[in-house]
């Protein structure tokens, strides 16, 4: 079976999640090409697989209609040879007889112009599908609107739906073809060994959202962390290891390595990090409370309200000495409410779920 995987580039959960359906859909002997841009090129292409750097326009609303004024300010110096790269990379796909039985899309467009051209079957693979069925349409001044019109514009038509999402959605609310599955753990972490119980190692990550970080400096933030002397605080940061912070005896800031960012997760006693999904998914599955910190996203200001609502770790949009203090006192009480909660997806083998359920849809249209 070929399959061709369009990946959102902006961040890396989406990396991440189709590199290991990506993975085992290899393991079973299908071809698979991806379709990404951004960051995402260069995570495909250091994985050893065959990537094609795609255009997408930013696409922006104005109440119910597309921003057009906005998107052509945004677009107009590369829509013409974004299009034109786009047509090539498609005529490339054809020409190397990559004809392919099956289109996945993770938050990704041009993959699903490809499947409608061909008439093949179009699976959304992501956590954003979702969102369309969301019961609460603002938080916090973010509104889920503007991503409900963008997924209808760039997916109006998908054959099937499968939307990873560590917390759980009322069935009543979801279309027959839409399906909410537990989020998809790499294998790293579920291999990675639990060596003890590190009752004062707290593990510290900041994303950003395109180039917005937190509101807070960092060096305000290791200021706070000073002063709780019993623990210490591992910051991992590529932007900040190598300048000359004041870190205090308990801080440490160690560069973006996903081997040592693993082993710390696995033993660590509590996280503060942003509000991202898939750091948050990580976190629940090896029971750890967090301190979550949104960016201003619909996203994660949802993940942050979730987090704080059910009583699993805690939010704010900035860090103070009485509310981390306040998130220590209760680490105890949110890891019970982890195992308790009853709207948390409970834990499965996705990827296997996942792969029998791709084959079965390409095997049905053949």
């Amino acid at each position: 079976m070929k399959v061709l995987i369009g990946v959102c580039g902006i961040g890396k959960g989406h990396c991440i999640r189709q590199f290991e359906i990506s993975k085992e859909l290899i393991k079973r002997g299908n071809e698979v090409r991806i379709l990404t841009y951004n960051e995402g090129v260069k995570f495909f292409k250091d994985a050893g697989l065959k990537t094609y750097n795609v255009y997408v326009p930013m696409i922006m609303f104005k109440g119910e209609k597309i921003n057009w004024i906005d998107c052509l300010k945004r677009n107009f110096l590369k829509f013409i040879p974004g299009v034109l790269k786009n047509i090539w990379i498609f005529k490339n796909l054809i020409k190397d007889d990559f004809i392919p039985d099956l289109c996945i899309s993770d938050y990704e467009p041009v993959v699903a112009r490809i499947a409608y051209k061909l008439r093949k079957p179009l699976v959304n693979v992501d956590q954003h599908s979702k969102f369309i069925y969301m019961p609460e349409d603002e938080i916090n001044g973010f509104s889920c609107e503007e991503e409900k019109r963008r997924l209808k514009l760039f997916f109006p038509k998908s054959d099937k739906k499968y939307s990873v999402s560590f917390y759980d959605l009322p069935q009543k609310l979801l279309p027959k073809n839409v399906e909410i599955l537990y989020p998809i753990i790499r294998e790293d972490l579920k291999n990675a060994k639990k060596i003890k119980n590190n009752e004062n190692i707290i593990l510290v990550y900041f994303s950003k959202f395109i180039n917005i970080p937190i509101e807070q400096k960092i060096e305000d933030i290791i200021t706070i962390f000073n002063r709780f002397t019993k623990y210490k605080f591992i910051i991992f940061s590529s932007d900040y290891v190598d300048k000359k912070i004041k870190k205090g005896i308990n801080v440490e800031i160690k560069k973006n390595d996903r081997e040592e960012f693993v082993k710390v997760l696995k033993n660590c006693y509590c996280i503060i990090s942003t509000a991202g999904h898939t750091l948050i998914s990580e976190a629940l599955y090896c029971g750890v409370p967090i301190f979550a910190i949104p960016l201003p996203t619909y996203d994660q200001n949802y993940c942050a309200k979730f987090i704080k609502d059910n009583k699993i770790g805690y939010s704010s949009n900035i860090i103070t000495y009485n509310n981390l203090k306040k998130f220590l006192q209760n680490i105890n009480e949110y890891k019970g409410n982890i195992v308790s909660c009853k709207i948390l997806v409970k834990k499965t083998d996705t990827i296997k779920y996942l792969i029998d359920e791709l084959e079965k849809i390409a095997k049905e249209v053949k």
